[in-house]
């Protein structure tokens, strides 16, 4: 049940006349559905981040549209080894909270290249994955990269992990408007954000009307 139901919500989220794109990714995205479908608030971030990703790749020109669909769908599959506890926390991390949420990226990495071993595609989709908490000023992890030397798809998925956690709600604090969320998001740029990517994202993401999924 929990494979129908992943399946059905990443074939909504798809654009028009893009079927062959589940098919390309379906790979990748059963071997995590049966936890994630028990976990939803980290299944939903996972749907909109793919979407996002997706679609902000084919607005820029940049990057491979499918390989971010792949991408934004399991950047976050390392977030299953860190105690749920931890991630609907309302107060203050503990440093040893934080040290956990910090590895995620590397425990996605490691997720997915186990688990999705020989599957065609699978190099580009672990560097977006391990990078999407890089800093464009270098203070991100897990390996402070920096600037360009940030994988250009990861820079985009950071875009639409960030948006969408702007605008979705949290333990901590109520959903932000898609205004709102672009304000944060400009004061990011050259810091956490690539601000080149930001200023020409700035205008779709503006317009962009969430569908129910």
């Amino acid at each position: 049940m929990a494979l129908i139901f992943g399946e059905g919500i990443f074939v909504n989220v798809l654009p028009a006349g893009e079927p062959p794109l589940l098919s390309t990714v379906y790979p990748f995205l059963e071997r995590f559905f049966p936890e994630l479908a028990v976990f939803p608030e980290l299944l939903m971030h996972s749907v909109r981040t793919a979407k996002y990703a997706f679609r902000l790749s084919c607005f820029l020109g940049l990057g491979r549209p499918r390989l971010l669909f792949g991408a934004g769908a399991l950047h976050d599959a390392g977030k299953l080894l860190v105690p749920r506890y931890i991630l609907e926390k309302s107060g203050p991390l503990l440093e040893s909270e934080w040290e956990m949420i910090v590895r995620h990226p590397l425990w996605s990495f490691e997720l997915v290249e186990s688990r999705c071993r020989g599957i065609r595609g699978l190099g580009g989709i672990l560097a977006a994955v391990k990078a999407h908490h890089e800093s464009w000023d270098g203070t991100g992890y897990p390996e402070g990269l920096k600037g360009n030397g940030i994988p250009l798809e990861a820079r985009i998925l950071a875009l639409a992990d960030v948006f969408d956690a702007l605008t979705s709600p949290r333990p901590y604090r109520s959903p932000l408007s898609s205004g709102e969320a672009l304000k944060v998001m400009a004061e990011m740029g050259g810091k956490k954000l690539d601000p080149h990517l930001f200023q020409r994202a700035r205008a779709f993401l503006a317009c962009f009307k969430e569908e129910a999924v």
